[in-house]
């Protein structure tokens, strides 16, 4: 009678109950996957949003007049997503600001990808003389 060598591998079905555990593993991170698209998605909005309101303030700091005060303007869909609301008051309109001084406000807002509303909002001051 011969006998058989033993054979030293891997049998067909624990190969492929070792491919199930390792598929039910990745499947268990497919989530962080969506909630990194997110955070970039978001990142980049809020980036987009921090550089206009910050040039925004830097437009109304060099400008030399407002006209009437309290100064309000607002535009609409800038770049199809964001709108910008700016507002110069002084100590007559705002009793919170410093006297010879104007408040200068830049708000942008947006809807995220998960329709909640976001704002950003630059404020400043600038000497009236």
């Amino acid at each position: 009678m011969t006998k058989i060598k033993e054979q030293n591998g891997l049998t067909l079905l624990e190969v492929m109950v070792s491919m199930i555990i390792l598929s039910i593993g990745i499947l268990g991170l497919a989530p962080l996957i969506n909630i990194s698209i997110y955070g970039n998605s978001f990142s980049d909005d809020m980036t987009v949003a921090n550089a206009m309101a910050q040039q925004e303030v830097e437009v109304l700091l060099n400008q030399s007049t407002y006209g009437d005060i309290p100064f309000y303007s607002s535009s609409d869909s800038v770049g199809g997503m964001f709108s910008i609301d700016r507002t110069v008051v002084d100590d007559v309109t705002d009793g919170t600001v410093p006297a010879g001084l104007y408040k200068i406000t830049v708000d942008v807002l947006w809807t995220d990808k998960q329709d909640k509303p976001r704002t950003v909002q630059y404020s400043t001051f600038k000497s009236k003389i």
